[in-house]
């Protein structure tokens, strides 16, 4: 039985109204084919990502980002955008990055672009972060 399975059964046995707290484990495949179309990494799609990533975490240390095809749990081709940062002398607020997945996906859909981007930031392993 996998986590989700366990976790959707323990909560058949929870009483209504009673505070639920799930979490899910979600895999990446980042071997790229040539062969999928949609595999491919255009470059106005990284220029759109990076330009979003500029505009909203230069304050914060951002140094650059790389974006490669991947595909979810479920297959699903979705970007993998690694996003790369310096070390900052002040703490770094956890509100920097909230709403970031919502502002790349509307620059990629400006462009044509349907892929999810799955976030992983990359902080330089002194950095503070501040709640």
């Amino acid at each position: 039985m996998d986590a989700v399975s366990a976790a959707a059964g323990n909560l058949k046995e929870r009483r209504e109204g009673a505070p639920v707290a799930l979490s899910l484990l979600i895999g990446y495949k980042t071997t790229m084919t040539t062969e999928a179309k949609d595999s491919q990494v255009d470059t106005k799609v990284r220029k759109a990502v990076e330009e979003v990533l500029r505009d909203r975490l230069a304050d914060y240390g951002y140094t650059g980002v790389n974006v490669a095809p991947g595909q979810d749990r479920d297959g699903d081709p979705v970007l993998l955008v690694d996003v790369r940062y310096k070390a900052l002398d002040k703490p770094i607020a956890s509100k920097a990055t909230f709403g970031l997945v919502t502002a790349i996906r509307q620059q990629l859909a400006r462009i044509g672009e349907t892929r999810f981007p799955h976030i992983r930031h990359h902080f330089d392993e002194q950095q503070k972060i501040a709640s």
